[in-house]
């Protein structure tokens, strides 16, 4: 009992930061364009959860995103599939469920690495694609986790 609601809670939580931070870096351009000063504040919030290079970054308004677009879309798609998981609430057994969101993980894991470890720069449509897929496939292993309490 208690270790579902923690593990609930934890759920919450991170549905929570990453839905702030999602809507967090679409708000930064436009108070920038608006020139209101908390713009700044959020960039520098934000900066906790990612680099911001502004060439990784999607534009709007002028200005870059508060998160590269790795970090967007995995927030974007992490807060609008969790709630449409917990939803339709279906009942999958974990082994139907770890390859897939392993599968949906790895692109990150594999486009990151040969980033870091080479001179290969991807573009933003990539880090879109890996990230969107990413948020997804953690949202898989939240379910499959969900399903064994």
């Amino acid at each position: 009992m208690i270790k579902g609601f923690i593990y609930l809670s934890f759920i919450i939580f991170l549905w929570i930061t990453t839905t702030t931070a999602t809507i967090l870096s679409i708000l930064a351009p436009f108070l920038e364009y608006q020139r209101i000063p908390f713009a700044q504040s959020i960039y520098r919030i934000l900066r906790l959860l990612c680099h911001q290079i502004p060439s990784r970054c999607f534009w709007i308004w002028d200005s870059n995103l508060g998160l590269c677009s790795r970090c967007f879309c995995l927030c974007a798609s992490f807060s609008l599939v969790l709630p449409l998981f917990i939803f339709f609430n279906k009942k999958f057994k974990k082994q139907y469920i770890l390859w897939p969101s392993t599968v949906l993980i790895l692109p990150i894991l594999i486009d990151g690495t040969i980033s870091t470890l080479t001179r290969h720069i991807s573009n933003n449509i990539t880090r879109s694609i890996t990230g969107t897929l990413c948020g997804v496939g953690f949202c898989l292993i939240f379910l499959v986790r969900r399903e064994v309490n």
